[in-house]
């Protein structure tokens, strides 16, 4: 997928190597829908697909399409909050497979006694909120993927400097008033703006939130 495309949202299908299976505890929650999104709304800016295990294994059927599932992805996401019971399964099956399998964890949400002590040393996504968790995810992507470009260095770098001097030249402006002046889809815009977090001063909440960037030696927002 070509950075044009990225910022103008052109609809490029996505390729098969580029899905990512995920898998987390429905019950840890209240709202599912805004768990997921902390996954899809990088997937047009990253070209690539979450596909989630939205069925519990209770047969051997359901169990068959969950390994189908974990064999067809480029990784797995893990979300083992809470130590639950059917994501542990999961997890423990792309292991089997030898399947790429990488965990993200909720420590605010989790007994670390109820997690396995052969598993806690291991590499994690460990997030707080959902923006953290979208910006680990997004790291993760970049490291195992790339982009479909497969430039060696980092494909974004260009346009979130770029969206730095348009914060610059319109100080305290909202992810899609940026959008606006910088040509980039608001995804995208709200992509690159969670890759510049310490760059940036903030003002307000959630989609209100404006931007500006920190004044030289500033360690605060």
């Amino acid at each position: 997928m070509t950075l044009a495309a990225r910022r103008e949202g052109s609809a490029v299908p996505v390729p098969a190597d580029r899905n990512i299976f995920v898998a987390y505890p429905w019950s840890l929650y209240p709202d599912r829908v805004a768990y997921k999104r902390a996954y899809t709304t990088m997937e047009r800016a990253l070209n690539v697909k979450f596909i989630f295990a939205e069925q519990r294994v209770t047969t051997g059927t359901v169990l068959e399409k969950i390994i189908g599932m974990i064999e067809s992805a480029a990784f797995g996401i893990y979300d083992v909050s809470s130590w639950n019971a059917n994501v542990t399964l999961e997890y423990g099956v792309a292991r089997g497979l030898g399947a790429p399998a990488f965990i993200a964890f909720n420590p605010a949400q989790t007994d670390l006694a109820d997690v396995p002590s052969d598993v806690r040393g291991y590499d994690r996504l460990q997030y707080g909120d959902f923006d953290e968790l979208s910006a680990a995810v997004e790291s993760l992507v970049v490291q195992e993927l790339g982009t479909a470009d497969a430039r060696p260095t980092d494909p974004l770098e260009d346009d979130r400097l770029h969206l730095l001097g348009v914060v610059r030249d319109n100080p305290w402006r909202t992810a899609r008033q940026l959008a606006d002046v910088s040509g980039f889809k608001i995804d995208y815009v709200q992509l690159l703006l969670r890759r510049s977090a310490a760059e940036l001063s903030t003002r307000g909440a959630t989609r209100a939130m404006k931007y500006n960037l920190k004044a030289a030696g500033s360690t605060t927002a």
